[in-house]
């Protein structure tokens, strides 16, 4: 609920990350690391053909290995919660074919996952009580002056109060 996904996505769907990478992939990794369904989702997501014939995970993995291959490419792998490095570590070593520039973005709610995968964090904080009350108010009172409805205003800020500063909650 910090904006994660939602911050990631904004950098995906840029118009300029849109110009700078040939080939871009999203796919939502969540709880159970399944090697097979990740490699199978990002071979679809860039769209390479005759993904359903297969059922080997080897075979998949050359094929993404191969679709990668001197290409410059942008990878989000979002909502990943598993640590264990031997697992990741074989699934990296399909994304070393990509060209210089290639980057993958990995959203994780676990420090650990971050610390795994190594290079640039990105670590998203709750927001403060003032910027909590700011977005609460602005979604509560999209269409109406919340300044001509004080009595709405303490409630509102006791909402606020209990979403904890997460940006989700308070939308």
């Amino acid at each position: 609920g910090l904006g994660k996904t939602t911050f990631a996505k904004e950098v995906y769907n840029d118009e300029r990350v849109q110009k700078h990478f040939g080939l871009k992939a999203w796919f939502c990794v969540s709880e159970a690391y399944d090697a097979f369904r990740i490699t199978k989702g990002l071979l679809q997501e860039i769209g390479s053909t005759d993904v359903k014939v297969d059922d080997n995970l080897n075979q998949l993995q050359v094929k993404l290995k191969e679709s990668l291959k001197g290409k410059k490419f942008l990878i989000v792998l979002d909502d990943v919660w598993n640590d264990n490095y031997n697992k990741w570590d074989e699934l990296r070593n399909i994304f070393a074919q990509g060209d210089i520039g290639s980057k993958i973005i990995v959203t994780t709610r676990k420090e650990s996952v971050a610390l795994m995968m190594g290079n640039e964090q990105i670590s998203m904080d709750n927001l403060s009580i003032e910027a909590s009350w700011s977005l609460f108010k602005r979604h509560a009172f999209e269409n109406m002056d919340p300044m001509g409805h004080p009595e709405l205003e303490e409630v509102g800020k006791q909402i606020a109060d209990k979403c904890k500063g997460l940006p989700l909650a308070l939308k």
